[in-house]
């Protein structure tokens, strides 16, 4: 699906979507659970309806009812489950562990850039843990499960790693612990998953380089749990107001454990004019100036931020970004790609970006890249464009956002299917 928005400001009230990152981790907890557990889940996704059906061939029971899902914990089957990962990174990566604690042998596949994304280190420690693999890149057989111990691995290539070892650690026979080998990096998506497993009974003890999981221990299934709102997809639109006119976006757990909440002092940085009340953000524009930004802790907030950037005096700089080359795109390619076919200015290095403020953008066309974060960049791209914005495989939202569109006309925006 190719699309045409011409350009136009954003305004009022929008509330955010359940939060993907906190949906895959009650999910899994739930699954893993001694009992029944309902989760209130206001709108799913590819990403979620993926790790749902994954759980499902693990022999989880899974029912929606509109926005209630009941889980049923998993009762392990005999034959072998086959796990299709799809294109969630997220999935697979917390997934592999699971599957291979549970079951003596697993298929899993997946599509895509899926194959290609990093999973070497989580292999490798989890083959000096008894496992083997028939290949080293999906489609491929798992066998052997998994044994507890020492794991050793980095921190600095995907926090998703340590998740996933750290949801399979109940299952094992053994104490597990986590060793570090670099500087943990997006260290709020570990804390969001030990939050979620000691909601579920599960205790997780820190140290200076890593983590610990007592052996015997059990997920216990907890009253019912509502997904709390997504900040990640959120940024989206409170970046909109920075650039264009007031947006208020609801439902924000203004305590939540997600990374991108940083987007309130990142807009505020940049100078906006953000307020903050107990369940939403309100932003609206100022005079923004240009600013250097850490991006490794919130890596999925690059695309967007760099709209924000072209808007903003002087040149911004996102520094520390090496990650972004190993997501859905190369978001150092794919976001100066998106600048540059908008009629902006960006310049890519090895581990950063830098974005020129240009004020007012050039409209044009441009692509998704197969990447929901690039697609919904791009649109709110079109507020401070001169010319319609043209996208194609717009349809890409799908991944974490399906109704971003919806929601997007819903404060003004003008979309045409072409």
């Amino acid at each position: 699906m190719d699309i045409s928005i011409k350009p136009n400001y954003l305004n009022g009230e929008v509330d955010a979507i359940s939060s993907k990152s906190h949906g895959h981790r009650i999910l899994i907890c739930a699954a893993l659970a001694d009992k029944t557990t309902n989760i209130v889940l206001e709108k799913t996704s590819i990403d979620i309806d993926t790790t749902m059906n994954c759980l499902r061939a693990l022999g989880a029971k899974i029912e929606k009812d509109g926005i209630n899902i009941k889980v049923t914990p998993i009762e392990k089957t005999n034959s072998v489950p086959l796990l299709d990962c799809m294109e969630s990174g997220t999935t697979y990566r917390l997934m592999l562990p699971i599957a291979a604690a549970l079951y003596k042998e697993v298929d899993f596949t997946g599509r895509g850039r899926l194959p290609e994304r990093p999973m070497s280190d989580l292999i490798n420690a989890m083959k000096e843990h008894g496992t083997t693999f028939s290949k080293e890149k999906i489609p491929f057989t798992v066998k052997n499960g998994l044994k507890g111990g020492v794991f050793e691995i980095p921190g600095d290539v995907s926090s998703q790693y340590i998740s996933g070892l750290l949801f399979a650690a109940p299952l094992l026979d053994e104490d597990v612990e986590i060793r570090l080998t670099t500087k943990l990096e997006s260290r709020n998506y570990v804390e969001m998953t030990i939050d979620a497993m000691e909601q579920f009974g599960v205790v997780v003890e820190r140290f200076e380089n890593g983590f610990f999981v007592k052996k015997g221990q059990k997920y216990i299934s907890t009253s019912d749990v509502r997904i709390e709102g997504d900040w990640s997809n959120a940024a989206f639109f409170l970046a909109a107001g920075a650039i264009g006119k007031e947006v208020v976006v609801r439902k924000l757990n203004m305590n939540s454990t997600q990374g991108d909440k940083e987007i309130v002092k990142v807009l505020k940085d940049f100078g906006a004019k953000v307020e903050v009340g107990e369940d939403y953000v309100k932003v609206s524009p100022g005079n923004l100036k240009a600013i250097t930004l850490d991006i490794s802790e919130i890596p999925d907030s690059l695309p967007i931020l760099s709209i924000v950037a072209s808007y903003a005096e002087g040149k911004t700089e996102f520094i520390n970004a090496k990650r972004l080359r190993l997501k859905e795109s190369d978001r150092l390619v794919t976001t100066r790609k998106m600048i540059e076919n908008l009629g902006g200015k960006a310049f890519e290095e090895p581990e950063s970006l830098t974005v020129e403020g240009v004020r007012k953008l050039k409209g044009g066309k441009t692509e998704s890249f197969n990447d929901h974060r690039l697609a919904m960049a791009s649109a709110i791209g079109s507020i401070i464009s001169e010319n319609k914005v043209i996208i194609k495989d717009a349809e890409a939202v799908n991944k974490s956002y399906p109704k971003f569109y919806e929601d997007f006309k819903s404060l003004g925006g003008n979309i045409d299917v072409i």
